[in-house]
């Protein structure tokens, strides 16, 4: 199993944090990451990432990743740049698919969103004292004990897939139009499109994938 920062770079570099090296860039960041930990429970009935994730005050957290963020941040944006992921269709499904679902909504949406998983209001009122002291080791969420939550996440991004299944995909490479079908756009994909738009004689082509090899046509 991958280690949460390299979820969390892809997120980065695709921009995912809206407002960089902010409080609210690195609220965002955190719930995409869970997100797609319960949106990847939904589909394979395991975690995206073994890192416990927390309930806090403004939602889920990944404590690591958000540590790293706030004290680290252009070493961490520096390292996301030059990351170059080797994630399988699987991971990068949902990754994309949590992107197209929620990478439009803001720091203060997505919060919103996580206050209303029954699996954050429990974690939070574990990790509460009487006093108002919050406790991180006791605001761990188990998401087994909540399938109603991961459901959800899993709803929406069916929704989207098929959504996105039923419509005509295509991406724009150096103002040449790629049109696609059943295809994972990943980094690679998009490098070697740069690569063709920039001899190309057209303006649109159509891609697809034949045992492994990219066929433009």
């Amino acid at each position: 199993m991958r280690d949460v920062y390299e979820y969390a770079k892809f997120f980065i570099k695709n921009g995912a944090d809206s407002e960089p090296n902010t409080y609210d860039g690195n609220m965002k960041l955190q719930k995409l990451l869970v997100l797609a930990n319960m949106a990847y429970i939904s589909q394979y009935q395991k975690p995206l990432y073994n890192e416990d994730i927390l309930a806090f005050e403004n939602g889920l957290v990944v404590e690591k990743v958000r540590l790293k963020y706030r004290n680290d941040y252009h070493a961490f944006k520096l390292e996301s740049e030059k990351f170059n992921p080797n994630f399988d269709q699987e991971e990068y499904e949902i990754l994309n698919a949590v992107l197209g679902v929620y990478g439009h909504l803001s720091a203060k949406e997505l919060s919103d969103l996580n206050h209303q998983f029954n699996s954050w209001k429990q974690a939070y009122r574990d990790g509460t004292s009487s006093e108002g002291y919050h406790d991180k080791k006791k605001s761990v969420v188990d998401f087994s004990a909540f399938p109603d939550d991961i459901e959800a996440v899993g709803r929406a991004i069916k929704a989207y897939k098929e959504t996105k299944k039923n419509a005509l995909q295509h991406e724009v490479v150096n103002g040449v139009t790629f049109y696609y079908d059943d295809l994972v756009m990943t980094d690679e994909l998009i490098a070697e499109l740069e690569k063709f738009s920039k001899v190309c004689e057209e303006d649109a082509y159509s891609i697809c994938q034949e045992d492994g090899r990219l066929v433009i046509y």
